[in-house]
């Protein structure tokens, strides 16, 4: 689906509506991180904070788990580490206080 909204030799990195604008990050593995903001966020910045996301409580809470099941399409990420760590980081933000 990604393909078919940014087209052949782009990245699709956000889509703005009136109400949301969702922004993405999709790692090299296929890992998809997806953040839903006020239309007026910047898509630089969230796609950083996505990123940091991946390189944070993601590698550290769920890949270097081993007792996470990694098939996240039919379970999500069950881990509560990597939930806490994720909302504390979200809630540090300047553009969330």
């Amino acid at each position: 689906m990604v393909k078919k909204l940014s087209g052949r030799d782009e990245s699709f990195v956000n889509y703005r509506t009136s109400t949301y604008k969702l922004h993405l990050f999709e790692t090299i593995s296929g890992y998809k991180f997806i953040m839903f903001t006020d239309p007026a966020a910047t898509a630089d910045a969230l796609k950083y904070v996505l990123r940091q996301i991946y390189t944070g409580p993601f590698m550290e809470f769920v890949v270097r788990n081993p007792l996470i099941t990694m098939d996240s399409r039919t379970s999500g990420i069950d881990n509560e580490k990597f939930r806490t760590a994720t909302d504390k980081m979200i809630r540090g933000l300047s553009i969330f206080a």
